[in-house]
């Protein structure tokens, strides 16, 4: 779920036997719904919001140490697109003739986690980044220094869940 999808939830509140509008988008569904229709909604976590921000921002945390020329190329709103395709997190769907390829980027399933999992996740993601974003840019001390801050900062979005 992106950011900008949040002003979409639709919000009820469980009476027992049936659900009230809370929001305004929620009473807009109720006006337009004729008595006895069914309506379908998607399930959304509060805990897949916060997995997906907490991601979310330490991806736009990293990005931050990218040099100039890097961000000339790849727009901050892309390195997630970017670090999927750099480490073929994609499925191949169809491959044109002139062996264009056309892709799609698989999903993190933030609401299916645990806290641990999440963490987890994290964690396995974060040694790759080092080695072939960072590390590819920076090394020695800067690059040491670099890692360090990165691992101070997921500690203090962890604790932020």
């Amino acid at each position: 779920m992106k950011d900008r999808d949040i002003y979409k939830l639709v919000d009820f509140y469980n009476c027992g036997s049936g659900l009230l509008p809370v929001n305004q988008k929620a009473h807009e569904i109720i006006e337009q719904s004729d008595k006895g229709e069914v309506i379908s909604f998607l399930e959304v976590t509060q805990r897949d919001l916060k997995f997906h921000r907490c991601y979310m921002s330490l991806i736009a945390f990293i990005y931050g140490y990218m040099p100039e020329k890097f961000k000339k190329q790849v727009p901050k709103e892309k390195f997630y697109i970017w670090l999927k395709h750099l480490k073929g997190q994609y499925e191949v769907v169809f491959e044109f003739q002139d062996g264009t390829k056309l892709v799609e980027y698989d999903s993190i399933s933030f609401g299916r986690m645990s806290q641990k999992a999440f963490e987890n996740y994290v964690r396995d993601q974060l040694p790759w980044i080092y080695s072939n974003v960072i590390g590819a840019f920076f090394d020695g001390q800067i690059y040491d220094n670099i890692i360090d801050t990165i691992e101070e900062e997921f500690k203090i979005f962890l604790a932020k869940l």
